[in-house]
């Protein structure tokens, strides 16, 4: 015999909705994970579903529903190989819940679609932790819950969506125990990997690389201190070096990747760096929260000292992730801004760094040749290169024109002379290079915005910057050659530096493009704020802070906490069940009852009190009998009230006329 769950049904109008809002809810921030492809299906199968739902168009054939589903796989096949595993199953799991879209004629399939929906909401804290999108989560999922509701429930829209949303809230108590009480295991399955990285830098760089990337108003990172904030002039965070020049584009050095390697190898890593370091002066402790990229690289101030064994300090003394940031991750450092490190540039380590391409840019070694005529002395030399800059008219722009061919310094340094940081980066480097002094380029960002209220900077996309690496007196020495023409934005952001038709263009959706309106600054400092706290407090609550939590809670002995811990979850359990309890035994009475009864309360008010074992018609007679101008009303409310009990009337709109006539009485 069939069970209930697998009887066929008819869908009804309002759980239709309720599935299309909450799905297409559901998928709409996931725009940077999902292919087009799967959102143009989407938005067409459930029109589709409407169609038929409207006898408009006949259900689809069961060979047609096989053909779209091989037709998506085989489309998600191909975005495994170009996008890498998790976008591809993220994409298939979509595909699969709007193609059930096609399948509902049971109960079994709406619940299955709906749990669907409830694991897929899951996997979107992969992407996304910020507080913002909690809260988009936590609706969704009220929306979700309403759904399931409706599939049992055939009433009202209003009695679907509050039974839903009280079901929501009733679950929050105990999922919030659960969070702060239950131990923190780690992932059952690693995440897989994926081929593309999101926004920001990369290893290999092109000048024009960083014109664009200003342009974007993703977060990159957050900082807070301990102590003071460094000066704004010395708040350059190094990611990455670049030794590696091809002509056109900086790349991260072989020997680099050959060590990234092996510290991915634990019979090959070697003793991290930072031990061997004799780190001396004043320091500062800092946090960063890094937002994913997707890459290993991570982000510091010249020297700092990672304090956790998941960050390693590299040869070129930036940071390095053994595993890729596909979450926010949080990451302890002290900065130790007059530590020297004790290097000596070795035999091969120079030729790289004077490495250019041959038979290029002969304009630019002719500069280098007749430069160091003048300036034999290292130092002397890069003081002439920065004079260079300040004296030919140089122009700091976001809208530089493109450099082509073999020559692309020569074109940039004699002809355009319009360029932004990694132009003249890049051109500085070549020089120096040139006139026999080793260099090399360092990505990064420059600055950040200051939140007074909880003493951290934020770091956005549009900060990133490029800067020269020189060695000078025996150790690398940082020479930013952007200085020289837009001297302003050592303290400044690029907002503030560039006229604005330039960065005007950035995400229009970002409250981060509009802070030169006071207002939408506040609210943006606002939101920065709570989002800054909430993602500073969900990343900082692991094992250890749970740990501590609980002894403050119940002291030392690990029977009492064990003890304390089942008497608290027994009573948020006992509180959920008389909650629900009590709000079954007011959902007893008849939703028809009710209404009359609340419509013989408004009377009262009135002076005319219902006596007991008086029926409704003898109701309607005595207020005949007593003459009050209520009776007409109370005739019409008690007609409906028969009808719908005795004369199978629709009881649900004899309800809702007994409320629009007692709102009269």
């Amino acid at each position: 015999m069939k069970s209930t769950e697998n009887l066929s049904v008819v869908l009804g109008r309002q759980t239709l909705n309720w599935l299309s809002a909450s799905y297409l809810l559901m998928v709409l921030p996931l725009y940077t994970e999902l292919h087009g492809v799967i959102y143009g299906c989407a938005l067409l199968i459930i029109a589709w579903r409407y169609a038929v739902a409207q006898d408009r168009l006949p259900p689809p054939a069961a060979w047609l529903k096989n053909g779209l589903a091989l037709v998506g796989m085989g489309f998600v096949a191909y975005l495994w190989r170009s996008s890498g595993l998790l976008p591809a199953m993220f994409n298939l799991l979509v595909l699969g819940c709007t193609l059930k879209f096609l399948e509902f004629n049971s109960r079994r399939h709406l619940s299955l679609h709906v749990l669907s929906l409830f694991f897929l909401g899951a996997l979107m804290l992969i992407y996304h932790q910020g507080l913002a999108f909690t809260l988009y989560l936590l609706l969704v999922i009220a929306l979700n819950s309403i759904a399931l509701v409706s599939i049992y429930q055939t009433d009202s829209y209003r009695a679907q969506w509050q039974l839903g949303l009280r079901l929501l809230l009733q679950s929050l108590p105990l999922m919030a125990v659960l969070f702060l009480l239950i131990p923190h295991a780690g992932p059952l399955w690693r995440l897989p990997d994926i081929q593309h990285a999101t926004t920001g830098l990369n290893e290999e760089v092109t000048p024009g690389d960083i014109a664009q990337l200003s342009r974007s108003s993703a977060l990159a990172f957050r900082a807070s201190f301990d102590g003071a904030l460094p000066p704004p002039t010395e708040r350059y965070w190094r990611a990455l070096v670049h030794e590696n020049f091809d002509g056109k584009s900086w790349r991260v050095a072989n020997y680099l990747r050959v060590w990234y390697q092996q510290q991915d190898n634990p019979l090959l890593a070697t003793t991290p760096l930072q031990k061997l370091i004799p780190w001396s002066g004043p320091s500062t402790a800092y946090r960063l929260i890094v937002e994913p990229s997707n890459q290993h690289w991570l982000y510091s101030l010249d020297l700092s000292r990672p304090e956790t064994n998941d960050a390693l300090l590299t040869p070129v003394m930036s940071l390095y992730s053994p595993k890729r940031l596909q979450q926010e991750k949080q990451v302890q450092l002290t900065y130790f801004p007059q530590s020297v490190m004790p290097q000596a540039l070795s035999r091969a380590q120079r030729a790289l760094d004077l490495q250019l391409p041959a038979d290029s840019n002969p304009q630019t070694r002719a500069l280098a040749e007749e430069l160091r005529l003048n300036h034999h002395d290292d130092r002397q030399f890069v003081q002439a290169a920065l004079h260079y800059f300040a004296s030919h008219s140089f122009t700091y722009t976001l809208q530089p024109p493109p450099l082509q061919g073999n020559n692309q310094i020569d074109d940039f340094l004699f002809g355009s002379r319009r360029g932004f940081c990694a132009h003249f980066a890049s051109s500085f480097t070549f020089l120096l290079r040139a006139a026999g002094i080793p260099a090399r380029m360092v990505t990064g960002y420059l600055g950040g915005e200051y939140h007074a209220n909880g003493n951290y900077l934020s770091l956005y996309q549009f900060d990133a910057h490029a800067w020269s690496e020189v060695w000078l007196d025996g150790h690398w020495q940082r020479v930013d050659p952007t200085l020289v023409v837009a001297p302003e934005r050592a303290s400044q952001s690029i907002d503030d530096v560039l006229p604005s038709a330039e960065t005007r263009l950035r995400d229009p959706f970002s409250l981060i493009s509009y802070r030169h309106y006071l207002l939408l600054a506040q609210l943006h400092a606002f939101l920065a704020d709570i989002d800054y706290r909430w993602t500073s407090w969900v990343l900082n609550y692991n094992n250890q802070s749970q740990q501590q939590l609980l002894q403050n809670l119940f002291g030392n002995s690990m029977w009492g906490r064990l003890f304390a811990m089942l008497g608290g979850l027994s009573l948020v359990l006992g509180l959920a069940w008389l909650v629900h309890w009590l709000s079954r035994e007011r959902n007893r009475q008849d939703p028809l009852v009710k209404a009359y009864c609340a419509a013989c309360q408004r009377l009262a008010r009135q002076g005319i009190s219902r006596q007991a074992g008086e029926t409704p018609q003898a109701l309607v007679l005595r207020l005949r009998q007593l003459q009050h101008p209520a009776a007409a009303l109370m005739q019409q409310i008690t007609d409906c009230y028969l009808a719908a009990r005795y004369a199978q009337a629709d009881p649900h709109q004899a309800r809702r006329q007994i409320r629009r006539l007692s709102r009269r009485l």
